[in-house]
């Protein structure tokens, strides 16, 4: 096997090749001439390795074989539908789960494995508490609720004065 030549090696081999063929390409049409260009460059160029060349054919053919064996039994994917007011970046892509997305970063679903599913978004404009309205409200409730209001505010803001030492002089 012979030893593998550096880029500036070829290149100085190439000018040499180029010095030594200079005019005899277009000059002189006999085949003498022609065979002895054609043997000046193959010696510049090495020749790729037969096995390297069986053995990077061997992978496409493998490669081929696999991506035509994924084609015959790929699993049929379906991307759920997305609720209103939700976010598809929140959703995981069910087709980059099964490894089968081809849009990309085009996609309009997450291809973050971390990212969960998220719920939807809060409407501002709707009152969704248990409570019901004030309208529904008993007087018993009424009493109730601003009984409940009012210790919360006592709790919260204690009226107790704190004399501060460093003003008492005697």
């Amino acid at each position: 096997m012979p030893p593998k030549q550096s880029k500036s090696e070829i290149a100085k081999k190439q000018k040499v090749v180029e010095d030594k063929t200079f005019g005899l390409k277009n000059k002189n049409k006999s085949k003498n001439v022609q065979k002895y260009v054609q043997a000046l460059q193959q010696n510049v160029v090495p020749k790729p390795d037969a096995s390297k060349l069986a053995a990077k054919k061997k992978k496409e053919e493998e490669k081929a074989r696999e991506k035509e064996l994924n084609d015959l039994f790929k699993i049929a994917v379906v991307q759920p539908k997305v609720p209103v007011g939700v976010d598809p970046k929140s959703i995981l892509c069910e087709f980059f789960k099964a490894g089968q997305c081809a849009k990309g970063f085009k996609c309009k679903f997450s291809h973050d494995l971390n990212v969960q599913r998220k719920g939807e978004k809060i409407d501002v404009f709707s009152d969704k508490r248990d409570e019901g309205t004030m309208e529904d409200w008993d007087l018993e409730t009424l009493e109730k609720v601003v009984e409940s209001k009012g210790k919360q505010d006592n709790q919260n803001k204690p009226t107790d004065i704190v004399k501060d030492k460093c003003f008492n002089r005697t």
